[in-house]
């Protein structure tokens, strides 16, 4: 059989991954793993050219016999023989239409032979029944030399045989047949590729959709940095593995790359920050050196008693002054102002002034919100009423 020499590119490319070590040794193993728990639970162990091309049952144990695995050459041939003379269809019948395809081998375009089974037994024989398989036809393009043509096609061509499907069952495989008895299709060989191409897409897809619901519950949890290592890891995050405080505390179960703390919940979340509730007015207390531009904020409190105590460690505070200085400002409700000393009164005292003065605080937004969802709430709708809440009179 001719092999397609890009399947040839993709194996060499797979034994390339140790180097030194020796291609009819190595195996390739696909597992499943379940996202999340990291479960083990489906697991497939071949050949690098199993990987990139289904082999022909005879390929197979040619593979198995290059790798010195006398179990493995007789098992390939053996189940091979157990399919082809368990299937439905079995034996071949006179009559049957067999198709058989190749692909695309370097320059030698892919093509089809179409072989038709026929009784091979003389009349009066008392053997049993012999078949014979004869080409029908082929597609190879017609650019293509009628000599090379003719070493290339009607290779499974038999006068006489118990089984004229052997060969082609074995040495093309069963995945390359097409067989057609009474107008139907009895062997879909091609259906296996597809079949398998289909479950390798929906475990992609499946395994896409898992690390997309990983991805948003890390995203609602408040973990971005999280779910960008969920999207570049391409596998479940493993646990961080941190010790715990004490020995006798279990290891960091959150995923690697949290943020802190760590804990022995895989699914802990770090509570989200909650900014204190602003006050609804602020005193600060303002000191003035013994030059008028020297005004400084000495600090702010919600407590006015707060303040007045901060303000009393000043030798210069007193009521008295805080009122003479701190006024309401005129025709602006709510406002507050500061009027300074002279320079040369504070001069004449040697001492520094301090003074509480009140701050408007402008209305939290966040309280808005939620005073706008409680009265949405708290509205009565229509079906509050009662129906008999109109005036009688109308």
């Amino acid at each position: 059989m001719r092999r397609d020499p890009r399947l040839t590119i993709i194996t060499e490319a797979i034994e390339r991954l140790i180097p030194g070590a020796t291609p009819a040794f190595l195996s390739v193993e696909v597992t499943e793993t379940l996202p999340g728990t990291g479960e083990r639970r489906n697991t497939w162990t071949g050949r690098p050219d199993a990987v990139a091309e289904q082999l022909s049952p005879l390929a197979q144990a040619d593979k198995a016999k290059r790798a010195r695995s006398i179990e493995g050459e007789i098992s390939a041939l053996m189940q091979a023989g157990v399919e082809l003379t368990s299937a439905p269809w079995y034996p071949a019948r006179p009559g049957d239409l067999v198709h058989v395809h190749y692909d695309q081998a370097g320059d030698w375009p892919a093509f089809g032979e179409t072989y038709l089974v026929g009784d091979a037994s003389e009349p009066g024989d008392s053997v049993p029944r012999l078949m014979s398989l004869t080409l029908l036809a082929h597609t190879v393009p017609a650019t293509v030399d009628e000599a090379e043509v003719a070493g290339m096609t009607g290779c499974f061509a038999a006068e006489a045989a118990d089984c004229p499907l052997y060969e082609l069952w074995f040495e093309a495989g069963p995945q390359r047949l097409t067989i057609v008895r009474d107008g139907q299709v009895v062997h879909d060989g091609p259906a296996r590729g597809r079949g398998q191409a289909a479950t390798r897409i929906l475990f992609e897809a499946e395994r896409h959709a898992a690390t997309m619901r990983e991805v948003q519950r890390f995203l609602e949890r408040g973990e971005p940095d999280l779910a960008l290592a969920r999207l570049t890891s391409g596998q479940p995050l493993p646990a961080c593995g941190n010790p715990g405080p004490m020995p006798e505390h279990a290891d960091c179960a959150r995923p690697r790359g949290h943020r802190p703390p760590c804990s022995p919940d895989a699914d802990y979340v770090v509570p989200p920050h909650e900014c204190p509730a602003l006050p609804e007015q602020l005193h600060a207390v303002v000191t003035v050196g013994s030059k008028v531009k020297g005004v400084h904020f000495a600090g702010l409190h919600g407590d006015r008693g707060a303040a007045v105590d901060q303000a009393q460690s000043f030798v210069a505070y007193s009521e008295e002054h805080n009122a003479q200085y701190v006024k309401p400002a005129a025709g602006m409700p709510g406002e507050m102002v500061l009027e300074l000393p002279q320079e040369n009164e504070l001069r004449a005292t040697g001492v520094q002034l301090a003074v509480v003065v009140p701050l408007q605080v402008l209305p939290d937004p966040r309280a808005e919100d939620e005073w706008a969802a409680e009265g949405m709430a708290t509205a009565l709708g229509p079906e509050d009423y009662a129906d008999d809440y109109r005036d009688v009179d109308e």
